[in-house]
């Protein structure tokens, strides 16, 4: 079984879940979802996270077991190559009047956390991934249902924070500063509310019972 391809998909698979309901939640509150570049730009950022998650997840399998517990000794290194990730996603906005230039003393602390989280996860469950069992069967021997839905919580949590602080990175045309900032804070409150109900339907469909769709 291909544990890191698994991992990848499933990992993608959640962003892009966690991506949708999040647009459905915020659809009507601002205009500036009907813009198309905003839009894209939202679905570009979910496949810039995957591209994150992948170098964590791949990082992770190549130095398990030897590694399993070290997770701080690599942190830094692994910030510095995702930053590589960042800047190929920047180099492809094209949005009218707004700049980015990330300020990494914003976010270094919060995505430094997200990639210690991922790696002991990911470590956690290649510990118990047998090569008969299934992805599912995996994390039930990993985690209680209690701790996946607090780690999955954590995780959902420090994402929805640094893509806030990435706010500051933004430089716009003064006329769009106060609508820029409403759509911050309309996005962090849908992507808080998203995963409250992204973390409750993954336990149940993981940890069993029917998951009604958030």
């Amino acid at each position: 079984m291909d544990k890191v391809g698994v991992l990848c998909v499933k990992d993608k698979a959640m962003l892009v879940e966690f991506s949708s309901r999040v647009l459905q939640r915020i659809s009507g509150r601002t205009l500036f979802l009907h813009l198309p570049f905003i839009t894209d730009y939202l679905e570009a950022n979910v496949r810039k996270e995957a591209e994150k998650d992948r170098i964590i997840i791949a990082h992770a399998a190549a130095a398990f077991p030897s590694c399993a517990g070290d997770e701080a000794l690599v942190v830094d290194s692994l910030f510095e190559e995702t930053k590589s990730v960042d800047a190929a996603f920047v180099k492809t906005l094209l949005i009218p009047s707004i700049a980015i230039t990330v300020r990494y003393e914003d976010i270094a602390d919060i995505r430094k956390k997200r990639i210690q989280r991922l790696l002991k996860g990911v470590y956690k469950l290649l510990a118990q991934w047998e090569e008969a069992v299934s992805f599912e069967e995996c994390v039930r021997k990993a985690y209680s249902e209690r701790r996946f839905k607090e780690d999955l919580g954590e995780m959902l949590h420090l994402y929805s924070l640094e893509i806030r602080s990435l706010n500051n990175s933004i430089r716009f045309l003064s006329p769009l500063k106060g609508a820029v900032n409403f759509f911050a804070d309309a996005l962090f409150d849908a992507m808080q509310a998203a995963s409250t109900g992204l973390v409750r339907d993954c336990g149940k469909k993981i940890f069993g019972g029917d998951a009604p769709h958030a």
